[in-house]
């Protein structure tokens, strides 16, 4: 081994100011240091990358060392002088910086043009790559090596660039050969000398570009593994790669061990060790505990039932058959809002231990806020030293860097955690072209998915939702969906794409389906199933029309005045803000006794607002705490949280959302005078929901919600879908449940009932807005056969630009912070380890615009470097009390608009 060889005067790791130890890492030495934690990864078969590795039919030895090799080569484009040039080192034998380079790209953009000259050079029968393939085979391995070094050199995120001619600028001919030698040493330390033959064939390349979005993710994590200053520190000393591949193994091993083990699986032995508070199973649990799953691959389980029927249990009872029956190493839980997230957190925390063995330590996150983050959790997923930061040009930041940010978001952790709960958009961005979406798909892959509250999306939501469950069902992974109101052509998308996604036939589900249903695709079919309906969750609830605010008002202070509950669901923040103030200024109900609640708040005022909703209107609430109690509130209340109101209003809004809320009116069974009942009869007045809307209209006009509800036709801009609402409910004059779902829901999507003239402009926009939607959903999904490419998406990789998993107004994080006395900011959050999460609110980019002119805000200077230390390049800081209030901003109205 040649002590001076060429490729041993480039740095791979420089720190920016000098410190303990060697003040720059040798390229090779950081290279070798990835490539042994990508070996690693794949002996232990971390993350199933050595079942992987089988599927494209490597064996373990060869697939081992290709790893090593395949990893080693990521960091290729640090060899432009170019990029050398961004630290320096004086006195140092590194290469010096050469005139006329310059830096047209980033490093793995770099790698990727250097990798295709290289190749040139090799087609054209010059020494280099894998010297012992004779010629006339080069060129029939040239694309799947190039699909293996688009995942090797594509690290940062997304994959690299496409080569153009401007690379050329940033490397000099001594870098070239210093590339090309550095190749040929790596051949001989992982004995690299021939490749597979079937490497040759399109169908196999076609494999490995399926696999390659994993493969893209586990080489991400090797390159923050092995970027990790606390086991691999910096080496300026030459010595021969062979000698230090030895010393890398043993630091990759080292790292690796802090890395959580995957737990053993619990087998399945029934339901109680799970629940043994249920001494008798539901229709639906019993389904779920009874239900065939022993077909080979992935499966699919749509759960339609009404609130109270046990889906959660349920849900829990078939995800641990499907994991205790290999089809799964962890559970995934995806739902609409950060709120219902929450209750599902809580409710998960009590059971998920009971998936894994007793002596498993098995990881629950929280995919945001982080507040119920305990601990013990957190310290089941690891972390690495946020103190240490490597120093690179601005447009090529650290990978330490980088996997810090990544680790501060517990969002994106929450998918590697075994058992992870967060929003919806957490598991849609595995399959858009955000960054970092393929370690999202790493933590996906050996998931039960579950994807809960489930409701007429638009179009562009349910189009996002087919490619989920397609790539899932590809992947080879299985979901559970859990709806209470589905309608027939959205379940039916949702069953053919994971039919697609699977190598399925087609699905088609019956036109006469039932409710409660369960559904079930499975390698051998669908098969449907109808589910009874236990007595006590069986419901009848009468519809009341109010036309006017003060006749709302009325039926609160009767509901007061009697000693019992109310909650009215107001469509948007602005209209329960109004509702809110004239309630205080009327100062007919007692202030204590009136609670606001929206998405509006800070986290943490907004998770005290919640526990508030729960301690007064919750299942085991005292009758005393529920006395004259009032909640005005809008769509955060609607799902998950277990609710129970004596009486309650509603803005008139889509059938299904109507349902929901009705769910949460006399939801559990009580007695006259508000104490819990185990049984019926339930003991208050019969449950009436009162409805705010216009006065019905038979041919209704643009404008027709009128001025109380103007806010409603912004936020459901389907007015023919509210009409057919009002219309269908003024026939039947009460929601009963189940014997009614069909009807109701089958009855508003299905486009049973022709709109009036008057809506029918409006219905071909939405309709055409629609497919406008799905157009755009089906650009910004990933295509899985054209593997981790630039060309996998129609639409543009997230460079720091933003697109959304939602359609709808864009979204701005606001922090709620106060100066100091040294000036500096401050979160409003004074403890916790999440002070600044718990501190942010997100407002409507509009809202914010609207009103900046009133805010007090921190000077430029100071609003960046927040950005720069907490990772959030586009935040906004709004200055309050130390307190937390303002002018614009209380506890408890939250953020208030301008008027």
């Amino acid at each position: 081994m040649n002590f001076d060889a060429s490729y041993l005067h480039y740095w791979g790791k420089s720190k920016k100011t000098i410190t303990t130890g060697d003040n720059y890492h040798l390229l090779v030495y950081h290279c070798l240091d990835v490539a042994a934690c990508g070996y690693i990864m794949a002996s232990e078969n971390r993350f199933g990358m050595r079942d992987v590795l089988a599927e494209l039919g490597l064996d373990s030895d060869f697939g081992y060392r290709w790893i090593g090799y395949l990893f080693a080569c990521h960091d290729l484009g640090k060899f432009a002088n170019g990029f050398q040039r961004l630290a320096a080192h004086p006195g140092s034998p590194l290469v010096l910086p050469a005139a006329g380079v310059n830096t047209p790209g980033r490093h793995d953009t770099l790698g990727f043009w250097l990798w295709d000259k290289l190749e040139t050079d090799w087609l054209d029968d010059k020494p280099g790559i894998f010297p012992e393939i004779s010629s006339d085979q080069r060129d029939e391995f040239i694309y799947a090596l190039d699909i293996w070094m688009a995942v090797s050199t594509g690290h940062h995120g997304f994959p690299p660039e496409k080569p153009n001619d401007c690379c050329v600028t940033a490397f000099t001919k001594h870098d070239i050969h210093a590339a090309n030698e550095y190749l040929t040493a790596l051949g001989k330390i992982f004995s690299i000398n021939l490749l597979p033959a079937e490497w040759k064939a399109s169908q196999w390349r076609k494999k490995l570009q399926q696999q390659s979005w994993f493969l893209a993710g586990v080489m991400t994590l090797a390159d923050w593994l092995g970027s990790d200053e606390n086991y691999f520190s910096f080496t300026s000393k030459p010595m021969p790669l062979e000698e230090y591949w030895i010393i890398a193994c043993d630091k990759a091993r080292k790292a690796l061990s802090t890395l959580p083990l995957s737990s053993n699986i619990r087998r399945y032995e029934g339901h109680q060790a799970l629940f043994p508070f249920i001494h008798s199973l539901t229709p639906l649990q019993q389904r779920a505990a009874d239900l065939d799953i022993s077909s080979a691959g992935p499966q699919l389980i749509v759960l339609e039932d009404v609130t109270g029927a046990g889906k959660t249990e349920a849900v829990m009872i078939l995800a641990h058959r499907l994991i205790s029956a290999g089809k799964g190493k962890g559970v995934y839980v995806g739902l609409p809002t950060m709120a219902t997230s929450n209750a599902m957190y809580q409710r998960l925390g009590k059971a998920y231990r009971k998936l894994f063995s007793d002596t498993a330590r098995p990881s629950l996150v929280l995919a945001h806020g982080a507040r119920h983050m305990s601990t013990a959790f957190r310290q089941s997923v690891w972390q690495t030293d946020k103190s240490q930061n490597m120093h690179y040009a601005q447009n090529d930041a650290s990978a330490v860097a980088e996997c810090n940010a990544w680790f501060a978001d517990s969002r994106k952790t929450a998918l590697l955690a075994e058992v992870g709960v967060g929003t919806l958009d957490q598991v849609l961005m595995a399959v858009m072209p955000f960054r970092h979406q393929s370690l999202r798909l790493v933590g996906l892959r050996d998931k039960v998915l579950i994807l809960d509250e489930v409701h007429a999306y638009d179009g562009y939501m349910v189009k996002l939702l087919e490619g989920l469950l397609w790539f899932h069902a590809a992947q080879g992974g299985s979901a559970i969906v859990l709806t209470a109101t589905l309608p027939a052509t959205l379940k039916e998308k949702l069953l053919t794409a994971f039919a697609a996604g699977a190598g399925f036939a087609a699905a088609n589900p019956a036109l006469d389906a039932g409710y409660p249903w369960l559904s079930h695709l499975s390698s051998i079919g669908l098969h449907e199933y109808p589910l009874q309906t236990r007595q006590e969750v069986k419901r009848c609830v009468a519809i009341n029309w109010l036309s006017d605010i003060d006749r709302a008002l009325e039926i609160i202070y009767r509901v007061v005045e009697a000693g019992q509950c109310i909650c009215w669901v107001r469509n948007t923040v602005d209209d329960a803000l109004m509702v809110f103030l004239r309630l205080l200024n009327d100062g007919k109900i007692a202030q204590q006794d009136l609670l606001l609640f929206h998405s509006r708040f800070a986290y943490a005022d907004r998770m005290t607002i919640e526990e508030n909703t729960l301690a007064w209107f919750g299942k085991d609430a005292a009758p005393e705490t529920r006395r004259g109690k009032v909640l005005i509130a809008t769509q955060v209340v609607e799902q998950s949280l277990d609710l129970d109101f004596d009486w309650m209003i509603s803005d008139l809004a889509p059938v299904d959302l109507l349902i929901q809320r009705a769910g949460r009116l006399q939801r559990h069974i009580r007695n006259a005078h508000g104490v819990f009942k185990s049984s019926l009869p339930d003991e208050r007045c019969p449950p009436i929901l009162h409805i705010l809307a216009p006065e019905w209209q038979e041919e209704a006009e643009e404008g027709w919600l009128g001025e109380a509800l103007r806010g409603t036709g912004y936020v459901y801009t389907d007015h023919a879908c509210l009409w057919r609402t009002q219309k269908l409910l003024r026939q039947y004059g009460e929601i009963r449940m189940p014997e009614m779902a069909r009807t109701l829901i089958d009855g508003v999507y299905e486009g049973q009932i022709p709109a009036p003239p008057g809506l029918k402009g409006i219905e071909d926009d939405v309709y055409g807005a629609l497919l406008s939607q799905r157009a755009a959903a089906r650009q910004n999904l990933l295509q899985r056969d054209k593997g981790y490419h630039r060309d996998a998406s129609d639409f543009l990789w997230d460079e720091g630009r933003e697109f959304s998993t939602r359609l709808g107004e864009t979204s701005v994080d606001v922090y709620l912070a106060w100066l100091d006395d040294d000036g500096q900011l401050q979160p409003v959050v004074k403890e916790g380890e999440f002070r600044w999460e718990m501190s942010r609110v997100q407002v409507r980019a509009s809202l914010w615009k609207q009103n900046v002119s009133r805010f007090s805000l921190p000077d430029e200077a100071l609003l960046e470097a927040f950005r720069k230390r907490h990772h959030r390049p586009v935040a906004q800081v709004l200055l309050v009390s130390e307190q937390g209030e303002a002018a614009y901003y209380s506890k408890r109205f939250g953020l208030s608009a301008a008027s």
